[in-house]
């Protein structure tokens, strides 16, 4: 009977080291994808992946040390709003001769020009192009919807869109959609007054879990904005990752987590997406679908919107370096 016990306990000994060693395994794994990942700068999907390891393996304190370090390199780039820099969703612009093809509609689209923004401030570094495209001053802001408002153009939500798209809802004879990525704080102290100033609409895509950040908005200042009725709220994901590079389970982790955290807050439904740096595949596109959004917003240049490419609506980005003149011409038909 003692030699049972004792051979049952041996295997049970056997079964658990088996697991352990299994487990050890896909956490170093989960690890070394980590690693390779900060060596890359992707700093917030190397988070995950580390958080995913020690999720698995909790006791090593080697993960913990790393996530720890890349939590710390992630604080120190949320400071600055750095969160993106040649990974943002930037866009190449097609030159300004060939727009009219691009512009030339289809008997199942609509003209509706999205404008895509990041930064309203003065570019804190010049010498960078990146930044010189993705920073607009507020007096640029100013001239721009200071031209929409006095030329005709009416700005309407993404809903609003959808409710065109789908039920053929009439629309304004200039339609046009203000849309800002990331929930950078200088939305509330540069945007926000401009959209009271002319009564306009916007659209903010908001990183759901940075709130600590100085650079990006609080959930108070996100509600007090709310309380206007001009800006509809859309899901950025929660830590804004370059989402083809994770797990499925991560990244249905920050699609849907997203849109929890917003309507947890605002206590509405939040039905539009934006895609971090502009990345997707057949799977994200899915989840997006399948979490519940209606429709999702791309990088992919252009201004016919219609239906079929609801989950990849075309924007315009409205480029630091524009002359009044030049986006004028963008958004024309």
């Amino acid at each position: 009977m003692k030699t049972i016990f004792n051979f049952v306990i041996m295997l049970l000994v056997i079964l658990g080291l088996g697991i352990t060693f299994s487990k050890y395994h896909q956490s170093s794994d989960l690890k070394k994808q980590a690693d390779l990942l900060m060596e890359q700068g992707k700093t917030q999907e190397a988070i995950i992946m580390y958080e995913q390891a020690r999720g698995v393996f909790p006791w090593r304190q080697d993960v913990v040390n790393d996530l720890e370090g890349a939590q710390l390199v992630l604080q120190s780039d949320l400071d600055y709003g750095q969160i993106y820099q040649i990974g943002a969703e930037t866009q190449i612009l097609p030159p300004l001769s060939i727009l009219p093809s691009i512009n030339k509609l289809q008997p199942n689209e609509i003209f509706v020009p999205i404008l895509m923004y990041h930064h309203i401030r003065v570019n804190p570094r010049p010498g960078s192009p990146v930044w010189a495209s993705l920073n607009l001053t507020p007096d640029q802001l100013n001239s721009q919807l200071q031209y929409l408002t006095s030329h005709g153009y009416q700005t309407i939500s993404l809903d609003e869109l959808y409710l065109a798209l789908t039920k053929n809802t009439p629309l304004p004879s200039l339609p046009i959609v203000l849309t800002f990525d990331d929930g950078y704080r200088t939305f509330y102290d540069s945007v926000f007054p401009l959209l009271k100033k002319y009564k306009v609409k916007a659209v903010e895509f908001v990183i759901t879990q940075v709130e600590g950040a100085p650079a990006y908005l609080t959930w108070d200042q996100i509600m007090e904005i709310d309380a206007s009725g001009l800006v509809q709220w859309g899901a950025h994901t929660r830590h804004h990752p370059n989402l083809p590079d994770l797990s499925t389970a991560a990244i249905t982790n920050e699609i849907k987590g997203s849109k929890a955290d917003l309507e947890l807050h605002l206590k509405k439904p939040i039905t539009w997406f934006a895609y971090p740096y502009g990345s997707y595949n057949n799977f994200i596109v899915q989840t997006v679908q399948d979490s519940g959004f209606v429709g999702a917003v791309s990088t992919i240049y252009g201004a016919a919107q219609s239906k079929d490419k609801l989950y990849l609506a075309p924007r315009i980005m409205v480029d630091g370096r524009f002359s009044l003149a030049e986006f004028i011409t963008r958004i024309q038909k």
